[in-house]
């Protein structure tokens, strides 16, 4: 019984004295020499971005705005074609009365 308390022991000031030892320290190596890494890696760097193209513009580039700009057309004539409509607190539509 002894002899499996001092074994366990034994065993255990291992483990803990080996911990310390796996670790290791972690540095940060830039890869761009701008910032810093290794200067024979900005060949390498500049020829993979240029493998990779400028990238395709596909479909529409801004937002469509054909349907704001025709609720927006009659703002400020006075003759609105179509009423305002006020959604009320209990989910109905409401009409506002003309000024």
């Amino acid at each position: 019984m002894a002899l499996r308390k001092v074994a366990s022991v034994t065993l255990l000031g291992v483990f803990a004295a080996t911990g310390p030892c796996l670790a290791g320290e972690q540095v940060y190596r830039p890869t761009n020499p701008t910032f810093g890494g290794n200067a024979l890696n900005g060949s390498f760097l500049m020829s993979t971005a240029q493998a990779q193209g400028k990238g395709v513009k596909s479909g529409q580039q801004s937002p469509d705005l054909s349907g704001l700009t025709s609720a927006l057309s009659g703002i400020g004539s006075g003759a609105s074609q179509a009423p305002i409509v006020v959604i009320g607190g209990n989910g109905l539509p409401v009409v506002p009365a003309s000024p």
